[in-house]
């Protein structure tokens, strides 16, 4: 997936060619009934699909219901946890589901050079903006969403109980008769050496439409993983900006293992927000950023689990296109659990969009 994000594509050619596949054998019947000529020659080939199926039952595997972490601890910030039960692929996707999903009543702490910080529970009615944009940045799912679903998260309100690069933390949550913990270490952060935006120039005289871009030098030490996350930050309408939070789009997970010290530029397409209904994403816009916009820029870096976790849970996504199923293929740095606990280096910068 970090290799192929070199040529983006829209998403909407790939759903397209996907949809097409099912076409051919309606595009046959069509072809045969509106021939008045082939009208029997059509009856007695639907007669023959009829007589020729058969009721065939699929034992589907039946995984078991696991806890699913998601985790961060980036500097200057205070821990973040989100609890979740993992979902069969064929069960609901509802708000009353989506709300099921979180787990309440953990315990949950985080461990660093001997002190042990105990994470409080926050629910919706008492996330504030910023708590919403980061557990819809954890999620995928818009803080409208997740307000209406009364979630909880863990996190620490303690204002010294922060991450600091270089530092390992130990994340420990018991649960629902469950043990899970994981250690991961905060990184130094890779600055980018710029970031721009170019036009796509797909279509014959579009002006409008491209793609962020980023340059980066890797260090000379192999085992560097990066994640780009970006959000649109001029405005929708009076007070509401283009995107609530940062997001990662599919494919935007790298590591270091053909460009070790090396410089190398990366373009990105704009990733979308689940179940949030802008019109961007469902037209000609989607995956593209557009003149006029203004991009913050989130560059993460991470370290080789962490990298393992976002790549394989990428292409898990796009494999199945769910983002709630079992991840069975996805790796985890999880002991008794799924998901992921990340410490994160972080690099900020802004792109304003022009022709």
């Amino acid at each position: 997936m970090g290799r192929q994000a070199l040529q983006p594509e829209p998403y909407r050619q790939e759903r397209k060619e996907r949809q097409g596949e099912a076409l051919p054998l309606l595009r046959a019947l069509r072809a045969l009934v509106r021939a008045p000529a082939n009208a029997g020659l059509a009856f007695l080939f639907i007669l023959l699909l009829v007589s020729c199926t058969k009721d065939i039952t699929v034992d589907l595997p039946v995984y078991p219901e696991q806890l699913v972490v998601e985790g961060t601890i980036e500097p200057g910030m205070p821990p973040f946890v989100i609890l979740t039960r993992t979902q069969s692929y064929f069960a609901p996707t509802d708000l009353n589901a989506i709300a099921n999903m979180f787990v309440s009543g953990a315990t949950v702490t985080v461990t660093v050079d001997g002190n042990t910080w105990q994470l409080d529970q926050l629910c919706s009615n008492l996330l504030d903006s910023a708590s919403l944009a980061a557990a819809a940045e954890a999620t995928g799912l818009s803080p409208a969403v997740l307000a209406s679903a009364n979630i909880c998260i863990y996190t620490a309100l303690d204002p010294t109980h922060v991450g600091q690069v270089g530092k390992t933390y130990r994340l420990d949550i018991s649960a629902e008769g469950k043990q899970l913990f994981a250690v991961s270490t905060i990184p130094d952060p890779v600055p980018l050496d710029s970031v721009w935006f170019e036009l796509a120039l797909q279509r014959p005289g579009d002006d409008t439409l491209g793609f962020a871009w980023f340059r980066i030098t890797d260090p000379d030490t192999m085992g560097n993983g990066y994640r780009w996350m970006a959000k649109r930050i001029n405005h929708r309408s009076p007070g509401q900006t283009m995107d609530d939070y940062y997001i990662s789009p599919l494919g935007s997970t790298y590591d270091d293992k053909y460009i070790n010290g090396l410089t190398f530029n990366f373009p990105q397409v704009r990733g979308q927000q689940f179940y949030a209904g802008h019109p961007e994403d469902n037209n000609e816009e989607q995956g593209f950023f557009k003149v006029g916009d203004t991009i913050a820029v989130k560059a993460l870096s991470i370290g080789k689990k962490e990298y393992d976790f976002y790549y394989s849970y990428d292409q898990n996504v796009a494999n199945t296109g769910d983002i709630f199923g079992t991840p069975t293929n996805v790796k985890t740095n999880i002991t008794g659990g799924l998901g992921i606990w990340a410490g994160r280096g972080v690099y900020l910068d802004t792109i304003v969009c022009g022709p």
